[in-house]
């Protein structure tokens, strides 16, 4: 019904073709690729977390994955979390980061404490504050969508991003009013490594490489999808906020577009995380034409946004049909 590889505008869609739209999405089923075609320049990690019935199976783990393997007490008295190399969009990655997801699902769970959590290069931005500050924007302007779509095969988020993946709508929307903290890096990273350190989107690691010369902390951190063990789910998180990465060094961003979006958002946070469950699909194919430039990849965002096309407000993760 859709040409993957043509670039249609979903947003200018007459509502008539938007239901149509809607109605394709629901049978649609996400594949997984050999590689997403990110930018050469862009480099990755991931951090699996989950749940194990006990830590006897470490003493094998290099066996099946060059990942690094830690506890994570944020999940439980059985955390571990599963720690990538760097990594590029490459073919052989993704091959590790499938075989990784295959021998965890043998043994490992997902609870509801379980983050996804995704580290980017910095040094992608050239230390550009200008992209950094389009970063800002985009986060703040699309930050409901970012969750519904970051909680992955579950409709909603998971109850302990309130604490480790908070919204930062309510908290930029503050700093980004003075333009004097975009003046420069050094500025910029003064004012946002300990205030985003809990939150979705998080400077800290940057901060670290920055004044500390921390080679391997040179990250962005990307913390509010929800842990999955699905390969899939980790590799469409991975090509959309890549791409949204890629969006934020466009230099004809329509900032006051973007403005109007984060006056819709802005709201007490103690309301966010839940509100942000429901489904806005309107606003969602805006930032579909906005950071991709094929259909496939927006008919991939827009399956795991839109899910079953339902809405909740349950504490308890509610996980959907399978769609991929």
């Amino acid at each position: 019904m859709y040409d993957l590889n043509k670039n249609d505008y979903f947003y200018e869609m007459s509502m008539k073709e938007k239901k149509s739209l809607f109605r394709y999405l629901k049978k649609y089923i996400i594949k997984y690729k050999p590689f997403l075609g990110l930018n050469d320049n862009m480099t990755f990690g991931i951090e699996i977390e989950c749940e194990v019935p006990c830590h006897e199976f470490l003493e094998k783990h290099d066996l099946y994955s060059n990942f690094k393997v830690e506890r994570e007490m944020s999940v439980g008295m059985k955390g571990i979390e599963f720690k990538s190399t760097k990594l590029h969009d490459t073919e052989s990655a993704w091959d590790e980061i499938k075989q990784t997801c295959e021998y965890l699902k043998l043994f490992c769970d997902i609870n509801s404490r379980c983050g996804g959590h995704i580290h980017f290069g910095a040094d992608f931005f050239d230390d550009n504050v200008y992209y950094l500050k389009n970063l800002i924007y985009l986060w703040m302007a699309y930050e409901d969508i970012i969750y519904r779509f970051g909680n992955g095969e579950m409709i909603n988020t998971r109850f302990s991003a309130y604490r480790y993946a908070r919204p930062v709508v309510n908290i930029f929307d503050y700093f980004i009013l003075h333009d004097e903290l975009f003046a420069d890096i050094d500025r910029f990273l003064e004012v946002f490594k300990n205030l985003t350190r809990n939150l979705g989107l998080n400077f800290n690691n940057y901060s670290l490489y920055h004044t500390n010369d921390i080679l391997d902390k040179n990250t962005i951190e990307v913390r509010t999808p929800n842990g999955s063990l699905e390969e899939v789910i980790w590799q469409n998180n991975v090509r959309f906020f890549g791409k949204l990465f890629e969006a934020a060094t466009n230099n004809d961003l329509d900032l006051t577009r973007l403005a109007f979006n984060i006056d819709e958002n802005d709201a007490l946070e103690s309301k966010l995380i839940k509100d942000y469950s429901m489904l806005n699909f309107n606003k969602a194919l805006e930032l579909a034409d906005l950071i991709f430039d094929n259909n496939g990849d927006k008919l991939d965002f827009l399956k795991q946004y839109v899910k079953n096309g339902r809405n909740t407000y349950s504490r308890e993760l509610v996980r959907v049909k399978r769609f991929f």
